[in-house]
């Protein structure tokens, strides 16, 4: 099967280049098509002394991408300003996603300083109000807008959308055309989870391919539970960072079995084996629309 020869080849660092550590599991929206819906208790953030061992663990592998998000809003963290300066240049890339309500000044600027890529989670102009409630439109454009002044093209920036089934089609073109020209990267993203099974996008995929998350990627909860990868919400732990180091996990029998089943096709886990978001090249998961746009420094 050519799909496993490619994941046979696929090498496995000793310590995951990709790691999602999330800051906060709470959020102060309820965006319709988020799965947290289908998840009780998502009102942790992490412990300031957890994320800076996690940090001091990981900062012997420079060329890690660390992202600072997952199942909440990350920059409800009360000492978000303070983690962004703990990883600051230490890592090749780091990167974070926001809803913006929260965005002020100084944590712009702390952003700014410290990290290396930012999306905004949006939504066309005519469906934000009812989707990512309560916020409302214009309010979130003026903050992504005041960011946007403030960074002069120093960090690298996205704006994001969920397609429904409920998005109008014609729109998709003019969000793409009304931010194009003043961020880095315009993303659309397929809906998924809208029947419960996490990672389930709007209409399937097929055939199934193996998944390249497991070879490359760690999703670290704010509780210290590990994860498979941002498609994870609740699954089994593979681990816990409060008993074990990132490394002791990430070639633990959880993993390792995890790859097996994703080599073979076998695929059991039960967080993977209902998920069509797999992703069949590290860091290209070949759904939604991506528009680049090289604006920075400009």
């Amino acid at each position: 099967m050519e799909t496993a020869v490619e994941y046979e080849k696929a090498f496995v660092p000793e310590f995951p280049s990709r790691i999602e550590l999330e800051l906060v599991s709470d959020c102060n929206l309820e965006c319709v098509y988020c799965p947290r819906h289908y998840v009780e208790d998502l009102t942790n953030y992490i412990d300031l002394d957890l994320f800076k061992r996690l940090i001091d663990e990981a900062e012997p592998y420079p060329d890690t991408t660390l992202v600072l998000h997952r199942r909440g809003e990350s920059l409800l963290h009360p000492q978000f300003v303070e983690c962004c300066e703990y990883v600051r240049g230490k890592f090749k890339e780091v990167q974070i996603a926001t809803n913006v309500t929260p965005l002020i000044d100084k944590k712009s600027e702390a952003i700014i300083e410290s990290l290396d890529f930012i999306s905004f989670s949006i939504d066309v102009p005519s469906r934000f109000d009812v989707t990512r409630l309560p916020a409302k439109y214009e309010p979130v454009e003026k903050k992504i807008l005041r960011f946007l002044e403030l960074n002069k093209g120093r960090i690298r920036t996205q704006v994001s959308m969920v397609q429904t089934a409920e998005t109008p089609l014609d729109e998709l073109d003019v969000f793409k055309e009304n931010w194009k020209d003043k961020v880095d990267r315009v993303r659309i993203y397929q809906e998924h989870s809208n029947d419960g099974n996490f990672g389930s996008i709007m209409g399937g995929r097929f055939p199934r391919k193996p998944c390249m998350m497991p070879v490359y990627e760690m999703l670290i909860f704010c509780d210290g539970k590990t994860g498979r990868c941002n498609h994870d919400w609740d699954g089994p732990p593979m681990g816990d960072v409060t008993q074990n180091t990132i490394k002791e996990i990430w070639t633990n029998d959880n993993y390792a079995d995890l790859r097996e089943q994703h080599r073979t096709l076998k695929i059991t886990d039960p967080v993977c084996a209902h998920c069509d978001s797999w992703y069949p090249e590290i860091g290209v998961q070949g759904t939604g629309q991506t528009l680049e746009q090289a604006v920075s420094g400009s």
